[in-house]
């Protein structure tokens, strides 16, 4: 019998592993995050790409900014309305320019006496390495913290990093504006597929994923100005992204466009965030897949 495990790893040869080069010559799509999130670590041709982005997508920074937002209060739930104290962030970007790491926030909630040892494990994975230096960069000597480089869509460098967890108590894992730079649907839904089966009971998902629902015109255009950058954007329906959750259990207000996760929602207009979020948790009575070595 075929699982969703094996089908991601149909696509991808044996230990293969691809990551993006470091690059002053072509824009990456998390130096444009950075951008656009008020960061200072873009280059030229990131600025350049970010301006004819805008230029058609005006609402892109206050996208970018939403979605930051929205990450510290997924967490922030996560830590306080559950047990959850292991979370990897996949694709997770470059540091935010606010100088608030989502793992200081899990480090004060789950380690409060500095003398401890770790009660939490917060795996950081991307596949640009400039990213994973830079958080690196940043991170408390803890064996609490991890970072590594990372193609989310390889299924055995997936399989590394969910080795770094305890199976035995839940998981978070967090997918903030990555899977928009997947455009191969199949392989999305079976990577989402193979996380939801290997997911413990009790564990969560999150999710930030940009969409065209609000603009479509501005939204098209914008994805030809980055494939003319050389850079592949997906945005994805409400349909579509909800099917990624699969069965799990949404926590209030569910799927929702990303502002309305936002304090200061009353006040934003409508399709502010030009994407949605949700955060939703494997049902008790959902077993966890098959072993960590049939993934």
């Amino acid at each position: 019998m075929t699982t969703a495990t094996d089908a991601i790893r149909e696509r991808s040869p044996e230990n293969a592993v691809h990551v993006h080069e470091i690059s002053m010559q072509a824009a990456t799509s998390a130096r444009l995050y950075d951008h656009f999130g008020g960061g200072c670590e873009a280059y030229a041709v990131d600025r350049e790409l970010a301006a004819r982005a805008t230029a058609v997508a005006p609402w892109l920074s206050w996208s970018a900014h939403t979605a930051r937002e929205y990450a510290h209060t997924a967490v922030a739930r996560v830590l306080d309305d559950t047990d959850i104290r292991q979370f990897l962030d996949l694709g997770c970007g470059l540091p935010a320019a606010d100088g608030r790491p989502l793992v200081e926030l899990v480090r004060k909630t789950a380690q409060p006496d500095p003398g401890r040892s770790p009660q939490y494990r917060y795996v950081s994975a991307d596949h640009d390495p400039m990213v994973i230096a830079h958080v690196k960069c940043g991170a408390v000597e803890t064996s609490g913290d991890a970072a590594v480089v990372l193609d989310i869509t390889n299924a055995n460098a997936l399989l590394d990093a969910l080795r770094m967890f305890d199976r035995t108590r839940p998981v978070a894992v967090l997918l903030h504006q990555v899977l928009e730079w997947i455009p191969d649907d199949k392989a999305v839904a079976n990577l989402l597929a193979a996380i939801r089966e290997w997911l413990p009971a009790g564990s969560a998902l999150s999710i930030v994923h940009a969409t065209a629902d609000t603009r479509p015109e501005q939204t098209a255009q914008l994805v030809g100005v980055l494939a003319a950058a050389g850079l592949d954007f997906r945005p994805r329906s409400r349909e579509e992204i909800a099917c990624l959750f699969g069965g799990f259990t949404h926590l209030a207000p569910g799927l929702s466009e990303t502002h309305c996760w936002h304090s200061r929602r009353a006040t934003l207009p409508k399709g502010y965030s030009s994407g949605y979020a949700g955060i939703a948790f494997k049902p008790a009575d959902d077993p966890a897949g098959g072993s960590v070595d049939a993934l």
